[in-house]
């Protein structure tokens, strides 16, 4: 299998390189040492460490997404849920150097008709309904509970990135680099950002095939996921997720 991981790990790269995602489909789902190694080309596999997805991690690195415990509140819990996840990027409230760049996932099973889809929103179209204003200041605000996290808008090699996670119905709290005499314009200019986010226009629906490959630059787009019908399924979905750190 070593020559055509290398094949799938060289189409990832390209597809990313160029669009900021990718997708294939695959006859099967890889065997797990190969879906490893794919990701191993493509980038370096960042450890999964929060306790919560400890039961579910395979090889201290890949995670076994297995949507099977219905609609919670529990956030720890959502990736394994029915729930709709809000719009983010991964990693959000992280230093930039422990922000993944690539999230790598594919379809061992799609669950029924009515599971959920995986939701990508492009960073150029979010940015392009945003004022210059409105950017200049996001490119000021950061998290202020999470130390070290970037500001919800940088400039990394001349590519505007955005790091910031809709926390729906939590409070966020933050921090505004420079003079305090714009503060109130912040929580404006915070809900236009999620209105940009979530305009229709430009999103793109990934409806999981057993043995699809999909691979998301986390500098490029937001990801999130639509609601399924809140039920737990007699064939949940599951997905196979590496995280992966760029070389």
């Amino acid at each position: 299998m070593g020559a055509r991981t290398d094949v799938l790990a060289d189409l990832l790269r390209d597809r990313l390189a160029a669009d900021g995602y990718a997708l294939l489909q695959l006859d099967e789902p890889l065997p797990t040492s190969d879906f490893i190694a794919v990701g191993r080309r493509v980038g370096e596999p960042m450890p999964e460490t929060d306790a919560a997805v400890l039961p579910y991690v395979e090889q201290g690195i890949m995670l076994n997404l297995v949507a099977a415990a219905g609609k919670t509140p529990d956030a720890s819990l959502q990736p394994f849920a029915t729930n709709f996840l809000t719009l983010h990027t991964e990693g959000s409230t992280r230093r930039p150097e422990e922000q993944p760049r690539y999230i790598v996932l594919m379809c061992c099973e799609p669950g029924n008709s009515t599971s959920a889809r995986t939701v990508l929103v492009p960073m150029t179209e979010v940015l392009r309904r945003l004022s210059p204003q409105d950017a200049e200041l996001l490119a000021r605000v950061r998290y202020r509970a999470f130390e070290g996290a970037p500001p919800l808008l940088r400039d990394v090699r001349g590519t505007p990135v955005f790091s910031f996670r809709d926390f729906h119905t939590r409070s966020l709290e933050w921090l505004l680099d420079g003079s305090d005499d714009e503060a109130d314009e912040v929580g404006p200019a915070l809900r236009r950002l999620l209105y940009a986010m979530y305009a229709p226009d430009g999103a793109r629906a990934v409806e999981w095939r057993r043995g699809m490959l999909v691979a998301i630059d986390n500098h490029r787009y937001f990801h999130g996921r639509t609601a399924g019908d809140g039920r737990v399924p007699e064939t949940p979905r599951h997905l196979k997720r590496l995280r992966l750190l760029e070389r």
